[in-house]
């Protein structure tokens, strides 16, 4: 049996299935965190996908997992605060102090370049740097899917996307664990509050790190803002998927098109520094996340994909 005839066979069941589901993630998210606009947006599209031909079907199957992560991350609003205990707000600076401060001067890096921003003051080459580092540093959520997309769409190539894909997801689902098992601080946070315990929950204007360097720039508070309402848990530093996702891009590029080799490597070198510039994370949650990829890789090669997709892969034809 192929997908189009799995896909027809199931063109009743499929919409009421999806349109239940959607019904009681509405009915969990408003027990948790209150339904807000983009849960109405998301369920909207994601209905009306299930209502669609077989691409748009497959479109929904195919990229399930990212829905879910963002469920499920999404629900940490509501979640975390209650179940996190204490949060390691000393043992990972004490770690990037140890490892790194010798090449900054005695800093920790991320503290260094706070340092070097107040230096070169309100300077063209101060904001030169502010607008890199956020291109960068928020190019991480765009990237992963526009390179799904090729691999699903553009060059229709399902055996690549599935290995990138599920890499992703494995590796979301362990940094989901993490984030509950080992909630940890990020230097932002150490930088504005020392190493006391959190107080609260709202840290406007300071979560961004110095992504506010850009909103002060063109007199918003667009990072601000996002950093502070749509981040669910400002305690997930550990590991960092602003590690994490550029290695996983670069890995699978690289294999579906063998270019751009020093291209790929610049764009991760530019991601992880913008990370640091920012405040956002420490060199130490990035090479954690780093180690993560190697983990969901070796999973997703030798378990998800020979036991799994290489067989649907075959039977789809």
């Amino acid at each position: 049996m192929n997908s189009k005839q799995l896909f027809d066979r199931q063109s009743r069941k499929f919409p009421i299935i999806v349109l239940l589901l959607v019904v009681l993630f509405f009915i969990v998210i408003n027990q948790i965190t209150k339904l807000r606009p983009d849960h109405a947006f998301l369920a909207l599209l994601i209905v009306s996908l299930s209502l669609g031909k077989e691409r748009s079907r497959r479109f929904l199957v195919d990229w399930a997992p990212l829905i879910l992560y963002w469920f499920a991350y999404d629900m940490m609003r509501g979640y975390a605060d209650n179940v996190r205990g204490v949060i390691h707000v000393t043992a990972p600076f004490h770690a990037e102090h140890v490892l790194f401060s010798h090449f900054f001067a005695g800093e920790i890096p991320s503290f260094w370049f706070q340092d070097f921003q107040a230096w070169i003051g309100n300077s063209v080459f101060h904001r030169l740097l502010d607008l890199i580092g956020a291109n960068f540093y928020t190019l991480h959520f765009a990237i992963p899917l526009v390179v799904g997309w090729v691999f699903w769409h553009t060059t229709d190539d399902r055996k690549t996307f599935y290995r990138y894909f599920y890499t992703l997801t494995v590796l979301n689902v362990m940094a989901l664990l993490t984030f509950m098992i080992y909630p940890a601080a990020p230097p932002w946070y150490v930088y504005n509050y020392g190493f006391v315990q959190p107080a609260h929950t709202s840290f406007f204007g300071l979560s961004a790190g110095s992504l506010i360097n850009v909103d002060k720039l063109f007199g918003t508070s667009f990072f601000s803002t996002i950093w502070d309402t749509f981040n669910p848990n400002h305690f997930a530093a550990i590991p960092s998927l602003h590690g994490a996702y550029p290695i996983v891009t670069a890995i699978f590029l690289y294999q579906k098109f063998h270019r751009f080799k020093i291209w790929l490597i610049v764009y991760c070198a530019a991601v992880w520094w913008s990370a640091v510039y920012l405040n956002q994370h420490y060199i130490v949650d990035l090479m954690i996340g780093a180690g993560y990829v190697v983990i969901a890789y070796a999973v997703m090669e030798n378990v998800l994909y020979r036991f799994i997709f290489s067989r649907f892969l075959a039977k789809a034809g």
